[in-house]
């Protein structure tokens, strides 16, 4: 066992608020189990003390609060070359800025998460799905993990920025990689089913404009192993039945979400806990054979949004 000490990032007080050390917290017992975590602030910065395996170097290095891993001896702090490697850079997740976009870190987090909930799937085998893509930063991130993912988004300029933007990232970083272009079914004025995919090295991502009712169609019927999602908020947006609470739409897409899902197959899903409660959300996909998992990182993001995270797993 190693004594360590994890510098906990200035960017998830961004995240998280106030809140930040409890999500970091429940982020590090969720990938490594429970943990006897000492905090400690020293010269102005946040410290996670923890003792550890060396085998557990890599699995610590990708937690979405770690900026940095020492070893703890005598009140010195030794830094340890521990850095994650990933597929893609960071500009390819971070670079971008929109309206709207999920922070970044909790992306990681969210597909974290995920990955600690499934049982014997190496990261390089696994299939990511965001039905509410947006922007592509979820898919992005999964790229950056070596994962191959895909997406639904439900406004169709979405894969022009996305293309822009990765385009951009590939030049500045000389990344081969390909582009194509097409429809899923016939193609249409509305662009219904038009997709854009991104390939670079062994990982990929396909962005497919529709609604995501109809994820079935549009996926033609593919499986995954995670799914994840920033769902909206309910403060900015209507929803289609003009209310402010996403659950009408969830009823209608839990269905094709839970038969996209693999057996064993975890979602896990970032939302307002005012709009919906969690156990009526919850309760959405529980009709359609998910089973909660017990994983909770709220943290409050405005005096009308206390933002949380829900964990269900499919049945094997």
């Amino acid at each position: 066992m190693k004594s360590l000490a994890l510098l906990i990032s200035p960017q998830a007080k961004n995240a998280y608020f106030n809140d930040y050390l409890a999500v970091a917290k429940a982020e590090l017992e969720w990938l490594l189990g429970e943990q006897t975590c000492a905090h400690v602030c020293l010269g102005g910065m946040d410290f996670f003390h923890i003792d550890a395996q060396p085998s557990q170097l890599q699995t610590l290095a990708s937690l979405s609060f770690v900026q940095g891993i020492f070893e703890s001896d005598q009140n010195q702090l030794c830094p340890l070359a521990s850095e994650q490697t990933f597929h893609l850079h960071e500009d390819f997740v971070f670079g971008a800025k929109f309206k709207g976009k999920t922070n970044e870190l909790l992306t990681q987090l969210l597909i974290n998460v995920g990955l600690g909930s499934l049982e014997n799937v190496a990261t390089s085998d696994v299939k990511l799905l965001d039905p509410m893509c947006g922007r592509a930063t979820t898919l992005l991130w999964a790229m950056r993990y070596g994962m191959k993912a895909k997406g639904i988004e439900q406004d169709a300029k979405a894969l022009a920025d996305i293309r822009q933007n990765v385009k951009k990232w590939c030049k500045l970083h000389r990344v081969k990689h390909q582009f194509k272009e097409g429809f899923v079914g016939k193609a249409n004025k509305h662009n219904k089913g038009k997709f854009i995919d991104f390939n670079a090295g062994e990982t990929s991502m396909r962005v497919v404009a529709g609604d995501s009712v109809e994820s079935s169609q549009l996926l033609k019927g593919e499986k995954f192993h995670l799914l994840v999602s920033d769902l909206p908020y309910g403060v900015q947006h209507f929803t289609t039945d003009k209310t402010r609470n996403p659950l009408a739409v969830l009823e209608a897409c839990a269905q094709g979400w839970v038969e996209s899902l693999k057996p064993g197959g975890v979602m896990v899903l970032a939302y307002n806990r005012y709009i919906p409660k969690r156990e009526d959300l919850m309760a959405v996909f529980a009709r359609h054979g998910m089973q909660a998992l017990p994983f909770a990182a709220e943290h409050r993001m405005s005096e009308s949004i206390v933002r949380d995270i829900v964990v269900m797993q499919k049945s094997a």
